[in-house]
């Protein structure tokens, strides 16, 4: 129990608003600096209250925003390594190839890092006890979101028979890709497609763009190129929900849309990536047919006890996780549609 319960209670509601972020005041005054990369990524902000939320009891927590600029999170980054009261920095690169020189600079002050979400190269977290990356496993979320559309469509030959809008014997789909360079966009749509070829699909690419996660220019780029695929779309596949529902934003516009029927009933299925509060809300709604949950409440779990066993000198061979690949942990995806959203 904590000796003064009064001032206790006030250190963890108490949040300091300032030009380099946001402070959540622990229980006691190890300082937790976590950053990322912009504050406008409706994923990263749920990634980070959850961060908040589990370790505000315990630690002293300050948030940047590195608005979407690598040279600006350098700065910030090396504020808190050279400062002497920051113990852990939990970081959400805005440029994943920054991690070396990152890890390197925070090896001089014996200073632990994770990497969240965006994975530095492997080498770069090689030769090293200090450093360690928590995400999502992207190929495990490519493969789901095959296995939703196959959910909708039940086979090929099924889908030849009663969801070929244009009776050319070809799954004809649009693939709105996140970042360019970003490992979850190359291998969760990578993984989509060859996880609909290993269902028995034959699959076509219409079109294709990144729109770097961007729900608006989602939205944007879906109204440049509708009108010339409209009659052939059989599917989209989104490398997340925010893009998914600027296509979704689009539809709606549509003079056709009928609200009184499921969006997919009215042109085709939608399938995202994250199962963010808008994401959940619009499978809920039938707007998107299906989701992959990116369980970051078990990435947030591992967080927890790595900052735990790294601060208290823990052995590592006690840890109750299993690293995956080079100092890094990677959480499976949990598919949400319609099917399912009711039990979820």
């Amino acid at each position: 129990m904590r000796k003064n319960k009064k001032i206790s209670t006030f250190l963890n509601f108490l949040c300091i608003f300032s030009s380099l972020g946001v402070i959540s005041c622990g229980a006691n005054n190890w300082h937790i600096s976590l950053f990322i990369y912009t504050f406008e990524d409706t994923f990263m902000s749920s990634y980070s209250n959850q961060i908040q939320t589990i370790l505000r009891d315990k630690y002293y927590i300050q948030v940047f925003d590195g608005e979407a600029s690598q040279s600006y999170q350098n700065d910030q980054i090396v504020s808190e390594i050279n400062n002497e009261n920051s113990r852990f920095l939990l970081i959400n690169l805005v440029d994943r190839l920054a991690a070396k020189t990152i890890v390197e600079k925070a090896e001089t002050v014996n200073k632990p890092i994770i990497f969240l979400n965006r994975e530095p190269l492997e080498e770069d977290l090689a030769n090293t006890n200090n450093a360690f990356y928590v995400g999502a496993k992207p190929e495990s979320d490519g493969s789901l979101q095959a296995e939703l559309a196959n959910e909708y469509f039940v086979s090929f030959e099924n889908f030849k028979v009663n969801y070929d809008r244009n009776q050319n014997g070809i799954l004809d789909l649009i693939l709105i890709k996140g970042e360019q360079g970003h490992q979850d966009t190359e291998n969760r749509s990578e993984y989509s497609i060859s996880g609909l070829t290993n269902l028995g699909y034959e699959v076509n690419v219409l079109d294709t763009r990144f729109c770097d996660w961007n729900r608006l220019t989602a939205h944007d780029y879906l109204g440049e190129i509708y009108e010339f695929y409209k009659d052939d779309i059989d599917l989209i596949i989104s490398n997340n929900d925010d893009m998914a529902l600027g296509a979704i934003d689009y539809l709606k516009e549509q003079e056709d849309y009928n609200p009184k029927i499921p969006l997919y009933e009215n042109y085709f299925p939608i399938i995202g990536v994250d199962e963010t509060s808008v994401g959940y809300e619009a499978v809920l709604n039938h707007e998107m047919y299906g989701t992959v949950r990116n369980d970051y409440e078990t990435q947030v779990e591992i967080i927890d006890k790595l900052i735990e066993f790294k601060l208290n000198n823990y052995s590592m061979s006690d840890f109750p996780y299993v690293m995956d690949a080079t100092n890094s942990f990677h959480t499976d995806g949990i598919k949400i549609s319609q099917k399912n959203i009711e039990n979820i």
